[in-house]
């Protein structure tokens, strides 16, 4: 792990030595480039003012030929007389002044701006007949001031510099005289320069330069007010202004650019855009009011630097990997040395383990013969073992009779295992030396490929306490076994007592249920017979008077009667039904119940109790509900909460006897509120009151199972139950039921779940 880590540490010393270097050789390429642009600048500074002076001395020369043009005589008869040998005279005269000064075009033009005579006047292209009085040039010398202008030729398709002025008859102008200066000769002059140079008009517009395909390119951003403006004077003609393709544009110093521009470069026959790197200097030609600018290209300078670098790390990376291998060979051959010691101090630590292990080991050679073996398989079989060697292994072991049975139909194991192709056999017999010792063993034989022959190691493992742990294992199992199959006839004779228990305990539950229904239908046995004996006594009424009727033949009003009777014998019936439905014994039967029709129900069984008492009931109105439960046991547990508010309004003789049911929906469930006017429960009250037997009520009234039976009902019913005082006074008791969801057939649940 130290060498390791070592060997990290120097691989990435190493990396950064040469990250290092790689850096100190970009930096190091990154200055003399500097230098270079730096020499690069002032030669190319120079260039510059000589090119600028050049370039003025050529074209300050002609600025003044307008001037002497527009004083010759024989100019100004000819705009004033228009005769034709005039002229013609003044034509070769202009021709003739080219040839000597070596101006592009000279031409006259009258007050209307038409050219009356050019130096031209012979070629394709004459100016002669064109008139230019929307030219620029023209309108300043018409007013009398001395024109200048720089345009593409309209009828030459040049690139030229205009001069201009007035020509003078007295005081009046009648003409004026036009010189065109043409660049193209400046240009093939420093064509072949080892610089690009581009003349600049005050647009940034290349009007002239070494390279065509540069013409008529911005070097910068017009808006595009400008751009119609330069295409409104025809100055270009019908050539598009495009921008120059700078892509790179950065400062070098105070006078100068770095700037990349794409380039078309032809190659095989096919266009390629390259980056090309120029150092851009500029200053301006005041007499044109023009600026023109050096582009010296750093191509030679870029590959030198990059040829310098190239070299340099290519020199560092060659003594890197020498220094690499220097130090590989020197850890190789110091690793060889530690293999080596490694390799001693290992044979030494084997021979340590061989004759010290527990386990007993014998090597055979590639015949299946002892060869060697250890001090522990001695120790096993109590006697030396010396003679066995060269024997073959099975005069000192013989597998168990089952792994004989396998082997039936071989000579001995190892046969068996290598025609098995089996590289590691196991198998458990026993050591035989002599008659006297016999060990139970497990033995491993594994094939060993060594150098220059094959062999084989044996192990052996004394299995004596292992033979005697399984033993008794196995007898424990069995002890086991048995225990289990008494224990487990002990356990279904509990189960058995403990299921009639249970039926035991749900009988009683049941009878405690009726007891209390029965009970409350005692309490309610005088209201019963006050609501039977009413209809009872109209019964008789109505019969005898229909009696009466009968006899004087009023059939009418007897009908009547008999009506009456029908009515309240119906009236009766479904009151004796609601008790006899009531008092019914039966388990908890859930399926959807009308909260509204359970309550009306329970009113129908507690309501002459109230109003015996002279207790008013006010009831929400149907607020359509619907739970899941039993419709009779959830109108017991609605009889025994009101006949319970109403005891607790009696107790109270002086206060307000009124009791409420509220219905409300809570999420998924739904909310039955008996709230009543009573002194309300007490903190005792409210920690027993759901406990069987517990009553709070005055000695002698209820047996205290009312509540706990009507918890036990609700539960059953999937929903709570439970009391708290009210904050206006009295008690309030929620019963909460889960709503009755409709629930989808198999077949609707499989077609929304898809």
């Amino acid at each position: 792990m130290k060498w390791f880590a070592s060997s990290k540490q120097a691989v990435w010393l190493y990396f950064c030595a040469f990250f290092i270097v790689i850096l100190l050789i970009w930096k190091g390429g990154e200055a003399v480039r500097n230098q270079q642009i730096k020499t690069l600048r002032l030669d190319s500074f120079e260039e510059l003012n000589q090119l600028a002076s050049v370039l003025e001395s050529a074209i300050a020369k002609y600025q003044h030929m307008p001037t002497l043009l527009a004083s010759n005589d024989r100019v100004k008869k000819a705009l004033r007389d228009g005769f034709e040998s005039d002229i013609n005279q003044l034509n070769r005269e202009l021709e003739q002044i080219n040839r000597i000064t070596e101006a592009s075009d000279s031409y006259i033009l009258n007050a209307d701006g038409l050219t009356i005579a050019a130096s031209n006047y012979a070629g394709a292209s004459s100016f002669v007949g064109s008139n230019y009085v929307f030219r620029p040039y023209f309108k300043d010398a018409i007013v009398g001031k001395p024109g200048r202008y720089y345009a593409l030729g309209i009828m030459s398709n040049r690139r030229g510099y205009y001069f201009s002025y007035p020509i003078y008859e007295g005081d009046s102008i009648i003409g004026v005289a036009v010189v065109k200066v043409d660049l193209t000769q400046f240009e093939k002059r420093f064509a072949n320069q080892n610089y690009e140079f581009v003349l600049l008009d005050p647009d940034n517009v290349v009007f002239s330069g070494s390279r065509p395909n540069w013409l008529y390119r911005v070097l910068g951003e017009l808006s595009h007010e400008e751009l119609k403006r330069i295409a409104d004077s025809q100055r270009y003609g019908d050539k598009t202004i495009e921008k120059l393709a700078i892509t790179y544009k950065k400062p070098f110093d105070d006078q100068s650019y770095i700037v990349e521009i794409l380039e078309n470069r032809m190659t095989n026959n096919s266009d390629n855009l390259n980056r090309v790197s120029y150092l851009k200097m500029s200053r301006p030609i005041r007499l044109l009011n023009f600026q023109i600018s050096i582009l010296a290209p750093l191509k030679i300078i870029n590959e030198d630097i990059a040829l310098w670098r190239a070299i340099f790390a290519g020199g560092v990376t060659i003594t890197a990997l020498l220094f690499g291998l220097a130090m590989l060979r020197t850890r190789m051959l110091r690793e060889r040395s530690d293999a080596n010691e490694m390799t001693r101090h290992n044979q030494a630590y084997i021979r340590e383990v061989i004759q010290n292990t527990q386990a007993g080991l014998v090597t055979l050679d590639g015949s299946h013969r002892i060869e060697s073996f250890n001090p522990a398989v001695e120790k096993l079989v109590g006697q030396p073992l010396a003679p066995l060697v060269g024997q073959p292994l099975s005069v000192l072991f013989q597998p168990d009779e089952q792994d004989a049975s396998i082997l039936s139909d071989h000579e001995n194991f190892w046969d068996a295992a290598n025609s098995l192709g089996i590289k590691v056999l196991t198998r458990e017999g026993r050591l035989y030396y002599s008659n006297k010792v016999s060990v139970p063993v497990e033995m491993t034989l594994c094939e060993m490929q060594l150098p220059n022959r094959l062999s084989y190691l044996v192990t052996f493992h004394d299995m004596t306490e292992r033979k005697r742990y399984e033993q008794e294992i196995t007898q424990a199992r069995i002890d086991l076994e048995e225990r289990v199959k008494a224990r487990t006839f002990e356990l279904e004779s509990a189960n058995t007592r403990l299921r009639d228990e249970m039926e035991e305990h749900k009988g009683t539950q049941r009878e405690l249920i009726q007891t209390a229904k029965l009970a409350v239908l005692g309490q309610l046995s005088a209201g019963l017979n006050h609501e039977l004996n009413q209809p009872l006594t109209a019964i008789r009424a109505f019969a005898g008077n229909s009696l009466k009727f009968l006899d004087r033949g009023l059939y009418d009003q007897a009908h009547a009667n008999l009506q009456h009777i029908n009515q309240l014998g119906h009236h009766m019936g479904d009151i004796i039904a609601r008790f006899k439905v009531f008092a019914r014994k039966g388990d908890v039967q859930h399926g959807p119940i009308a909260v509204q029709t359970a309550i009306m129900g329970a009113l129908k069984i507690i309501g002459t109790r109230y109003k015996e008492v002279d207790i008013t009931l006010t009831v929400m109105e149907d607020q359509d509900f619907i739970v899941n439960g039993d419709m009779v046991f959830l109108e017991q547990v609605l009889v025994n909460l009101l006949a319970n508010s109403a005891d607790a309004i009696v107790e109270q003789p002086n206060g307000s006897r009124q009791v409420a049911i509220i219905q409300t929906a809570i999420e998924n469930d739904i909310v039955i509120r008996i709230q009543d006017s009573g002194s309300g429960l007490s903190e005792e009250a409210i920690k027993h009151l759901f406990e069987p037997f517990f009553t709070s009520k005055s000695s002698g009234l209820g047996l205290g199972l009312g509540l706990s039976i009507s918890q036990r009902i609700v539960e059953a019913m999937g929903g709570q139950i439970s009391a708290q005082n009210q904050v206006t006074g009295g008690a309030e008791f929620c019963v909460r039921l889960p709503r009755f969801i409709p629930h989808t057939s198999l077949s609707d649940a499989a077609i929304e779940e898809h």
